[in-house]
């Protein structure tokens, strides 16, 4: 199922549909305050912050983050330092940043099914192609940085 290989739009339906759940049962609320927005804040600029430096060394590496594209080097600094999939980790927190800002678990959920379909199907497709293409440097660096962190 090739749309599994592509992890923002599953990220982005998945997130739709706990929206629009929210909304037909009307009850979608936004709150930004007390310790549930506050930490919804902290856990969305974290997310924001790993997409940025995450993109920042796909520009600088001059590769693609599209999963389907082929890479054209394998970016082992910056926040691949901590994990090999940062990208991933920052749109699953960002599930956890609405479940805050809506005090809602359907975000959870959305952000869990999103994990495990990254997880067990875009991720091990990637890690083979990035296993064929860089043969000992990609050995070195599965063994030196987790999945995910």
């Amino acid at each position: 199922m090739s749309i599994f290989r592509l992890p923002f739009l599953n990220w982005l339906i998945l997130n739709t549909i706990a929206f629009y759940a929210l909304y037909a049962k009307n009850i979608l609320a936004w709150s930004f305050s007390g310790w549930t927005g506050i930490l919804g804040i902290l856990v969305a600029l974290e997310s924001f912050g790993w997409i940025a430096a995450s993109l920042y060394y796909f520009y600088r590496f001059k590769t693609s983050p599209n999963p389907i594209s082929p890479a054209t080097a394998l970016i082992t600094e910056g926040p691949f330092r901590f994990s090999r999939n940062p990208l991933y980790l920052a749109f699953t927190s960002m599930c956890v940043s609405l479940a805050l800002f809506t005090q809602s678990p359907y975000f959870l959920v959305s952000g869990l099914v999103f994990w495990l379909i990254t997880d067990l199907y875009t991720i091990p497709q990637e890690e083979k192609c990035l296993a064929e293409h860089f043969k000992a440097e990609w050995q070195r660096y599965r063994q030196q940085t987790r999945r995910w962190l």
